[in-house]
């Protein structure tokens, strides 16, 4: 990862490489400035996504090793440009000339990188604005949510989170509608929804604070459930994860999800325990209905895209 983000600094206009070496302590993703994004992404998929995504069902690649690392490169630079505007629009971060500038720069190396993996111009502009327009919407109506007072639901919840992260994705969903088994596609953005939602759920349990001072509501209290029970959601979220991998032949994702939701299992805020539990247990139901049935109204950003630039 921090290979990639030394091609991409070296690829901008002079002015901008010495705040782009910094950008990680800048965002505050890492503790010292020599910090790189390999301190904060830790977790292996989401380093190396588009490497589950390119398993055979024999257990093979789909694609050899320097196509597949094309591809590995633009969800890299996919992080970049993506953790970036994150911060940008959740205030963590006050924007500047700079910053601005960057994040428009590493939107179009993504973007070309997508291109340079698939070789579909058409396909990968296509998949850069739906994600865009999604991710812009997503972020407007957790604004919303967390600012009101009403609770939205678990099923909402599951369409927010989807909406903001899904530009995670996108590099494997390109390798698998042009390289790989398209038939399979539904089961691996399934299996990875669900892990994001996983590992969302402690974030927002770990942020609640941060949450109430930036944007005025916590998740918990948006999504009407106890912080407890939500964070007992995350394990289970990721074994349904584990589980909708293996069902579409993604056997080394499960296999990866599976030992991550054993070694999250146990944790707890304490207090009461199995009120959480049960709560947690009708949160996971409705957020993998959502998910696995795709009850969501993705399908309704494609009339946006005439109207958001990539």
């Amino acid at each position: 990862m921090d290979a990639s983000y030394r091609s991409l600094v070296n690829s901008l206009p002079a002015h901008l490489r010495e705040p782009a070496e910094r950008l990680p302590w800048t965002l505050g993703l890492t503790s010292s400035p020599d910090g790189g994004w390999g301190d904060f992404v830790r977790l292996h998929p989401n380093r190396e996504l588009p490497v589950y995504a390119a398993q055979l069902g024999d257990g093979g690649y789909c694609l050899g090793p320097e196509d597949l690392a094309r591809y590995v490169r633009a969800h890299h630079f996919g992080g970049f440009t993506w953790l970036l505007r994150d911060r940008l629009v959740d205030g963590q971060v006050a924007p500047d000339d700079v910053l601005s500038e960057l994040s428009e720069l590493f939107g179009r190396r993504w973007r070309d990188a997508i291109v340079d993996a698939t070789g579909e111009e058409p396909l990968t502009d296509l998949l850069c604005r739906r994600s865009t327009a999604l991710w812009r919407r997503g972020t407007h109506v957790e604004r919303k949510a967390l600012a009101a007072a009403t609770p939205v639901g678990a099923r909402q919840y599951a369409s927010v989170v989807r909406e903001k992260l899904g530009w995670i994705a996108v590099p494997s969903q390109a390798l698998l509608l042009v390289d790989g088994d398209s038939d399979r596609l539904e089961s691996f953005l399934a299996a990875h929804d669900l892990f994001l939602l996983g590992l969302q759920a402690i974030d927002d349990v770990i942020d609640r604070d941060q949450d109430r001072a930036l944007r005025g509501g916590e998740v918990p209290a948006a999504i009407g459930c106890s912080p407890g029970a939500l964070l007992r959601a995350a394990p289970k979220l990721v074994q349904r994860a584990a589980a909708t991998a293996m069902g579409g032949g993604f056997g080394w994702l499960a296999g990866w999800l599976d030992a991550f939701a054993r070694a999250i299992a146990t944790w707890s805020l304490g207090g009461d325990v199995v009120g959480d539990e049960l709560e947690a247990i009708g949160i996971v139901g409705e957020i993998e209905e959502a998910i696995v049935g795709r009850d969501d109204s993705s399908h309704v950003a494609q009339p946006l895209l005439a109207s958001v630039p990539a």
